[in-house]
């Protein structure tokens, strides 16, 4: 065999020792190297959510004093139970601080929170006399209560004093007040003339 024979053959044989260690070697290792790069991937997107979520957090709490006073309110206009003679109380001084004459509040039985909220409700009726800037501070007050309250309609009726006096508004309306539970309380009905305040001393 000839030099030039060899030398090809050991050329040959050299090439081919590169291919089996490209593919054997090399080949492998870059698959292993892809997914590498895509589990690098998934962490550094992963990592992103995680600093998103912690910078969220870390502002959730410098804001937690606030956070906090917002529930207590919320608590307090939408309580856990239903408490109605708290809220009939309410509806009562809210009528003495208006000056009316009359005051009536017949709740019906609560009822089970739709399914697109997250609250309960409890409708009622309430009836109120007395003057109209009188009705018309009732009514001004019953949104001030610490309580929510949804007024769906109202009507005013005027009533003239067959004796020449002052003409009194007779008020219906129909309401609903929210609480988180679904405890049932029986319907009761509460009628009760509002209460003058105490008369001032004389000397």
């Amino acid at each position: 065999m000839s030099a030039r024979a060899r030398m090809v053959l050991t050329l040959v044989a050299v090439l081919l020792v590169l291919l089996a260690t490209y593919f054997f070697l090399i080949r492998s290792r870059q698959s292993d190297l892809t997914e590498v790069n895509k589990d690098i991937a998934a962490e550094e997107d992963r990592s992103t959510v995680l600093t998103t979520e912690l910078a969220r957090l870390r502002a959730l709490e410098k804001q937690a004093p606030q956070l906090r006073a917002a529930l207590q309110k919320f608590t307090k206009l939408v309580p856990e139970d239903y408490d109605i003679p708290e809220f009939i109380f309410q509806v009562q001084q809210a009528s003495v601080e208006a000056g009316l004459d009359f005051v009536k509040i017949t709740p019906e039985l609560p009822k089970s929170p739709p399914e697109t909220t997250a609250v309960a409700e409890v409708r009622m009726t309430v009836g109120a006399k007395g003057g109209y800037f009188a009705v018309q501070d009732f009514m001004r007050r019953l949104y001030e209560l610490e309580r929510a309250l949804r007024i769906d309609n109202f009507t005013m009726t005027g009533e003239q004093d067959p004796n020449g006096g002052a003409t009194t508004i007779d008020l219906q309306a129909t309401a609903r007040i929210f609480f988180q539970g679904t405890t049932t309380p029986a319907t009761t009905t509460t009628t009760a003339p509002a209460p003058s305040p105490a008369p001032s001393p004389t000397g």
